[in-house]
């Protein structure tokens, strides 16, 4: 054997030990359809970044808001390259459409985030001490959910399918049937309607839809948890119907984003909206078993004229 080619072999077989020292799987460097996370700073979006890099099938990009996400991102997640990762402001159209150019799916996880006015802890506390109802206040760390949910959704499922992309997965929350949502209460003077305004995207999103050239996957999930993916109990219903389902549980994040990336391959998730959440009696999610978790809706979808946003 030429003295060049067993230096070719050794070279591999000590990248591949490498590799597998490291836990990362060999074809984690193979290229699929491309797929573009949003919200990738997130604290669910970037568990999406990791699955679909793991996975080795796709070609990633993410979608982030600032430099500082951008660069937290790259000291995170291994073999994710900077050119791969781009920094935009959802509000403006403009400002992210490069991220979507030749994207075939995009998983939107952007949401306004809420944060507690410290102060109001004081009357909270006070009111309970006393048995009476109190009311933390929230204010947002960055834009308001009617920029954030509404307008800045509207403008990514805008971008991709002006991109021609076939699907997009979004992640959402319960509670979008109940016109007195504790979710929407929060914010200033009576809330900033967080759930209505997510609601009036996803409307938005089915509607972009009709023409069938892309699919939609809205999930709907559950209060979250940290806790490890892959053994709490799941469920799916429509319509907020897990919320009547008691002890209440909360799902992980990793399942929420292990089920957004089995429907990029699923096709009975493919123009579906649906809640999930985990509850006794549920199922583990298994690889590739969301089709079989979906089946048990028989076709259901959730019904958007309960509600509806004005």
């Amino acid at each position: 054997m030429p003295r060049a080619v067993r230096l070719t072999a050794v070279l591999l077989a000590a990248w591949a030990l490498l590799l597998l020292q490291l836990d990362v799987p060999l074809d984690a460097f193979a290229s699929g359809k491309r797929v573009l996370v949003t919200g990738a700073g997130g604290r669910t979006g970037k568990i999406v970044l990791e699955k679909l890099m793991r996975s080795g099938r796709y070609d990633v990009r993410a979608l982030v808001h600032s430099e500082k996400s951008k660069q937290q991102l790259l000291n995170q997640i291994e073999f994710l390259h900077e050119s791969k990762v781009f920094v935009g402001d959802i509000e403006s159209k403009q400002s992210i459409a490069e991220a979507f150019k030749g994207a075939k799916a995009v998983i939107v996880a952007t949401s306004a985030v809420p944060k507690l006015i410290p102060w109001s802890l004081i009357p909270f506390l006070l009111a309970k001490l006393f048995r009476r109802k109190g009311k933390l206040r929230f204010t947002w760390k960055g834009g308001k959910p009617e920029q954030v949910d509404w307008q800045g959704q509207k403008n990514q499922f805008d971008c991709a399918k002006e991109n021609s992309a076939e699907q997009v997965v979004v992640v959402g929350t319960m509670t979008g049937t109940e016109k007195d949502s504790f979710l929407n209460s929060i914010g200033e003077g009576e809330g900033d309607q967080i759930v209505m305004w997510k609601r009036k995207a996803e409307m938005y999103l089915i509607n972009l839809c009709q023409d069938k050239k892309m699919k939609y996957t809205i999930v709907h999930a559950g209060g979250l948890s940290d806790d490890a993916g892959g053994a709490a109990p799941l469920a799916v219903g429509v319509d907020d119907s897990l919320r009547e389902v008691k002890p209440a549980k909360r799902i992980p994040r990793a399942d929420v984003a292990e089920v957004c990336v089995q429907a990029l391959d699923c096709k009975t998730a493919f123009d579906r909206s649906f809640d999930l959440g985990s509850v006794e009696g549920g199922q583990a999610l298994a690889p590739e078993g969301l089709t079989a978790l979906l089946d048990t809706l028989k076709g259901a979808n959730c019904d958007y004229t309960i509600n509806p946003p004005p």
